[in-house]
């Protein structure tokens, strides 16, 4: 704390709300939490770690009374986009980690209630003790990340409801002073309907918290998806990465008239090689990034594709799940090289799913959260992935971009093409995704991944980073999510948004007390 008054007078009063034990001063502790998976300037001052709603009203009452900065986090683990470092210097951060209460399931609605610090795993747990027949879908992050940030960050992930914040509903709300709000019907007290509509009645405020610093989400209703009791599965690869324009378009349709209602994934070569492997040093003589020509070699144990993808059909009949394979198989077939389709039926529930739990694509579509997709942090560390995986404190480069782009071939080749000239510049390979969680937009996924013990990597990797940024933002592809590293990383707008966002952030937090500099578009009006 040092030799700040303001904040040993907040520390003092956070102790008698949460208990001394959950206001964290420890230089230890502090540098761990202000480390991410790349460089970082801004430094914790403290933790506080309430356990409730009560008790995080009565800490942002502190925190306005000593005018003492808070950035919340729940679990931390969105890697590559800032893990838990705030996006300003000498912040405390607000951990709700120890929120973890579920509640309000509804099994026949496909409904459930979390807190903050509820893990994907621990939601998956509470779904199989309860024999659910509902599921949520999971992301290709750690198990433990947060499903309440993750849709108020508004994440994606596998299965019909992909696009998680369209997906929610009722948020529990602690403002910056301390005042509590909900959305939705919920605002009436006990009713009927809480959790089942998405907005309630009158001027809708949920976006208002989501991607924002004018709140703090404590709680949420999240809407599962059924488990299917037809499930087929269509894996599919791509020799010639030329023909990627006539694949997307025909997923395009596929997803348009709602053959397909789940997200659609495809990976490039060198993603699929990092999750099976670590970069080859030895046979590339060191040299980064890896070579074309040792690229097309390690290829070869992939069968020479150039792109993989994976995509579901759920459905509650066996026929009508082989209606939809078939029309799958009719605008696939001829736009791929190979084309695998699975598919099996029954009465499942979770923890009994129709497919066995082994593969990690399959746990992926079902709903089941798995590390398989983490191991490709790793890609760039010469020492093997170890059987617990902390990207941070394995000091794994991870940098994320998030941009957004046209359902269509072509936006898909030029963005893919993007990222495969910019990558190689700054000496990292082209780890390269392409998401489809809905039926119009797509979300392209590149990985700069690199080895934050190799001296230079650091600041190659950002400077890699700003420049993909750049150019896609260019190329209209705006990203749909932000990292701590790419806050200004959007242009002004062209209208009064800013300047709104800049009135609703006086109103709210007239003292600037809660995350600034976390999507901060009105300060970009001062």
């Amino acid at each position: 704390m040092g030799s700040n008054p303001r904040l040993k007078a907040a520390c003092n009063a956070w102790a008698e709300i949460v208990g001394a034990e959950h206001v964290v001063v420890d230089a230890a502790v502090l540098e761990r939490v202000s480390t991410a998976t790349f460089a970082t300037e801004a430094r914790v001052a403290a933790v506080v770690r309430p356990a409730s709603t009560e008790q995080v009203r009565a800490v942002l009452a502190v925190a306005n009374q000593q005018r003492v900065t808070v950035y919340p986090t729940s679990q931390g683990k969105n890697w590559g986009l800032g893990s838990k470092v705030p996006t300003s210097d000498g912040a405390v951060l607000l951990d709700l980690g120890r929120m973890r209460g579920i509640s309000e399931f509804d099994d026949a609605l496909g409904c459930v209630r979390v807190e903050a610090g509820v893990t994907f795993h621990e939601l998956y747990a509470f779904l199989v003790e309860h024999a659910s027949t509902c599921f949520l879908n999971v992301t290709g992050s750690s198990p433990d990340a947060s499903v309440l940030a993750n849709a108020i960050e508004r994440g994606d992930g596998a299965g019909p409801n992909g696009y998680r914040f369209g997906h929610v509903s009722d948020l529990e709300v602690v403002l910056p002073d301390g005042e509590l709000l909900h959305t939705g019907f919920r605002r009436f007290g006990p009713n009927a309907v809480n959790g089942l509509h998405r907005y309630g009645v009158g001027p809708a405020l949920d976006g208002l918290f989501s991607q924002s610093n004018l709140g703090v989400v404590t709680r949420l209703t999240l809407w599962l998806a059924p488990i299917a009791r037809a499930l087929g599965v269509a894996r599919f690869r791509l020799t010639d990465k030329k023909r990627l324009p006539a694949l997307v378009d025909a997923l395009r349709v596929l997803r348009r008239e709602g053959t397909l209602r789940a997200n659609v994934a495809l990976a490039n070569d060198l993603r699929v090689l990092s999750t099976l492997q670590q970069f080859p040093f030895r046979e590339a003589q060191n040299q980064r990034p890896l070579s074309a020509a040792l690229a097309a070699q390690m290829g070869e144990a992939l069968g020479g594709a150039k792109w993989f993808g994976l995509t579901a059909v759920y459905a509650a009949s066996e026929g009508q799940c082989a209606a939809n394979l078939a029309r799958v198989r009719q605008l696939l077939a001829p736009v791929v090289d190979e084309l695998e389709v699975q598919h099996s039926s029954g009465d499942p529930k979770s923890g009994q799913e129709l497919f066995p739990a082994d593969d990690p694509a399959l746990r992926f579509l079902q709903g089941i959260p798995h590390e398989g997709s983490l191991r490709s942090l790793y890609w760039r560390k010469k020492a093997p992935a170890p059987a617990q995986l902390d990207p941070e404190g394995d000091r794994c480069g991870v940098l994320w971009l998030c941009p957004t782009l046209p359902f269509r071939g072509n936006d898909a080749a030029v963005a893919a093409g993007i990222v495969e000239d910019i990558c190689p510049e700054f000496g990292f390979e082209p780890l390269t995704v392409l998401l489809a969680p809905t039926e119009r937009m797509l979300f392209l996924v590149p990985l700069i991944i690199f080895d934050r013990d190799d001296p230079g990597d650091d600041e190659r990797a950002l400077f890699c980073h700003d420049a993909l940024l750049a150019k896609l933002n260019a190329h209209g592809y705006l990203p749909h999510r932000l990292g701590i590293q790419s806050m200004r990383g959007v242009p002004k707008s062209v209208d009064s948004f800013d300047a709104t966002i800049a009135r609703l952030k006086q109103l709210l937090d007239p003292n600037g007390i809660l995350a600034p500099g976390r999507y901060d578009f009105g300060a970009r009006q001062q």
